[in-house]
């Protein structure tokens, strides 16, 4: 899997940027905010159709859009992609519209000429992205370590992308029947609790059980690998992950009934909490509440583990998300290492571009240091500078 061309149009400083791409991928080199990360965050938005640096469309579109033409503004990517043979051209594009005299962006989404719909491009490109914020994936929030699972294992599994839209909007309205019960003091016990709700646990076991086993099934495989990239970057430690799931997980099924045995354990769950949920007015069973562990000798990584052995952590889990994609599809993903070197010592640097010289990837790799980027095992990968809106081969 690679990227033949990258065309930006009003996006972020870019107003307009052609760029062919060597099967190898590119080294970029410049100044901060010249235009470096948003290369890289284009090419990410073009494989998960979000971008992975702010939740706000209006943020990727260039300050000036629009004012050249008298036309509202907007941004433009589009990406062409080659696979052992297969060819692919996605297309991204923001437009300001007027919603109720308020002005919103709308996302509309093009695969091989033809309009789609946004889990349709998702995964065509596939890419792991390395980012010095990546660190957070340990010390911070649940919630941010489930989005990357998300990310990764929608880009595998199309079904499980389409289960993830179907879980959040039914559990926006079961929580809203709670809110609703919460404030007409409904009692849990009652025929109305139990119809309506009834109706809704269904439909969340339905799309959330499927999110579940998937998240089992990929993250026991992501474990195995980031374990034994782990060996290669930390002495006499061993590093892993866990999935902490809100729900009991049944243990030697076989796979054929899997699902079922999840549905049920996922229902059970629900009844079992029924009377907390009442309480709070909230759903707490559930994929939404569920975290991955980093684990360190048997340990909580981020309670226990120094900085430097975090961050190994966050290279070695990166490096196995590549491993996953790869086995589970047979496509190499992109590899965008956005910063990351600076971040490193000369070690461990050698160790994670040795790693990735090897992946038969294509990487793109940017840093604020020319030295950092002319590294021998990224000596084959052209090289060069931007500067804000531009940028030029040396």
């Amino acid at each position: 899997m690679r990227i033949a061309r990258l065309t930006l149009d009003q996006f972020r400083v870019y107003q307009r940027l052609e760029l062919e791409l060597s099967p190898g991928g590119l080294r970029i080199s410049g100044r901060n905010a010249s235009g470096k990360t948003s290369l890289i965050e284009a090419i990410a938005l073009a494989s998960t159709t979000r971008s992975p640096r702010s939740r706000n469309d209006r943020e990727v579109v260039r300050w000036e859009s629009g004012e050249e033409y008298g036309v509202p503004p907007y941004a433009r990517i589009e990406a062409e992609t080659t696979d052992s043979g297969r060819n692919h051209a996605i297309s991204i594009s923001l437009e300001q519209v007027d919603r109720a005299g308020e002005p919103v962006y709308r996302k509309r989404y093009r695969l091989d000429g033809r309009d789609s719909r946004a889990h349709d491009v998702v995964g065509v490109v596939k890419t792991v992205l390395f980012s010095p914020e990546d660190v957070q994936l340990i010390a911070g929030p649940p919630a941010e370590r489930r989005r990357h699972a998300d990310i990764l294992l929608s880009q595998i599994d199309r079904a499980y992308l389409v289960a993830l839209a179907g879980y959040g909007r039914v559990l926006s309205q079961r929580n809203g029947l709670l809110r609703s019960f919460a404030r007409e003091r409904v009692d849990y016990r009652s025929p109305r609790a139990s119809n309506e709700l009834g109706f809704w646990d269904q439909r969340l076991v339905e799309h959330g059980a499927y999110i579940v086993m998937q998240r089992q099934r990929y993250l026991t495989h992501l474990a195995e690998l980031m374990s034994a990239r782990s060996a290669h970057l930390i002495d006499q430690a061993i590093l892993h992950i866990e999935y902490d799931a809100s729900i009991a997980l049944p243990s030697m099924v076989p796979d054929t009934d899997r699902l079922e045995h999840v549905r049920q354990r996922y229902l059970e769950a629900l009844v079992e909490r029924r009377v907390e949920e009442f309480r709070r007015g909230n759903t707490i069973v559930g994929p939404h509440r569920d975290d991955v562990r980093f684990v360190i000798d048997g340990r909580d990584l981020a309670a226990y583990g120094s900085r430097g052995q975090q961050r190994l952590a966050v290279i070695a889990y990166k490096l196995a998300e590549s491993d996953v994609i790869t086995a589970e599809t047979g496509e190499r993903p992109i590899l965008l290492l956005d910063d990351v070197l600076s971040e490193l010592d000369e070690m461990h640097r050698d160790m994670l571009l040795g790693a990735v010289a090897k992946s038969g990837s294509q990487v793109i790799v940017t840093s604020t240091d020319d030295d950092l980027l002319r590294h021998e095992a990224l000596s084959e990968i052209p090289l060069a500078r931007v500067e804000t809106g531009g940028l030029t081969f040396v």
